[in-house]
């Protein structure tokens, strides 16, 4: 198990760092967890089909789970994640361990102590916090989960192999077909704090900006837009409920309840089981 590296960047790095991962998109999504409230645990795994133009490809409660992503990988082999409060145990790549790194973002306190520590009226308490936010905002665009994807990725000549389409039209296998790559994350929740909630006996995600993150690996941001097919399993006694349309049930032996459902809107997804 990997321990969390400490965030290379500064704090004038972060303000003038830009976001690496816009050249990713989300083409789908597959979530599937099985919730134990009694537990107050939750099992499953995320499943992502992406396509690249290039670049960056982007206790309280015990929640363990893990995601599989179906990429397609940019030439520079590494793809970009956004993960917080998450712990990362392993990632594998076509079912082979690879390398990661996990730069978990921390709160600037020194930071912080120095931009209020000049404040001496209103309007510069207004200033301070404004550059506070701001610099809050621009480090959550940067992703914290980095995957080497290198492996095994075609060398130029391979990738630039011509090949004839159904035109007729010479193509380089580049063209014709992108690089994917099936990734798996193994990891869990140490604290759910946000994104997800357990409250008694019912366990609920919201739709709050950039909190998806915070209960599984993803790209979050806005303008990754793509359709999800959620699966829960549950005790026979609960219900799982979300937005979208329901495709099936299944009752899984005496005791566990299974339900899928999809969602053609384009938005994170929002569910409650209870």
């Amino acid at each position: 198990m990997a321990k969390p590296r400490k965030p290379k960047n500064s704090s004038n790095d972060d303000a003038n760092s830009k976001p690496d991962n816009f050249g990713a998109v989300v083409r789908h999504q597959k979530l599937c967890l099985s919730v134990d409230l009694d537990t107050r645990r939750i099992y499953g795994f995320v499943s992502l089909s992406l396509y690249s133009n290039g670049g960056f490809l982007g206790n309280g409660y015990g929640i363990f789970r893990y995601t599989e992503l179906e990429i397609a990988v940019p030439d520079i082999g590494i793809v970009g994640l956004h993960a917080e409060n998450l712990g990362i145990e392993s990632v594998l790549v076509d079912g082979e361990p690879t390398e990661f790194e996990y730069y978990p973002h921390t709160y600037h306190n020194e930071e912080m102590g120095r931009r209020w520590g000049s404040v001496t009226n209103t309007s510069s308490a207004a200033a301070a916090a404004g550059a506070v936010y701001l610099s809050s905002l621009e480090r959550e665009l940067m992703p914290s989960l980095l995957v080497n994807c290198c492996k095994g990725l075609k060398t130029g000549n391979e990738q630039q192999e011509q090949v004839v389409s159904e035109n007729g039209v010479l193509q380089s296998s580049g063209e014709s077909k992108q690089n994917v790559r099936l990734v798996r994350v193994n990891y869990w929740v140490e604290k759910a704090e946000t994104g997800i909630h357990f409250d008694g006996n019912v366990l609920h995600t919201d739709n709050q900006i950039r909190r998806a993150r915070c209960w599984f690996p993803c790209i979050d941001d806005t303008s990754q837009r793509c359709c999800y097919d959620l699966e829960f399993t549950v005790a026979q006694n609960l219900v799982a409920v979300s937005t979208g349309n329901l495709l099936y049930q299944v009752r899984l032996g005496k005791n566990l309840h299974f339900t899928c459902m999809s969602l053609e809107f384009h938005s994170f997804p929002y569910g409650k089981i209870k």
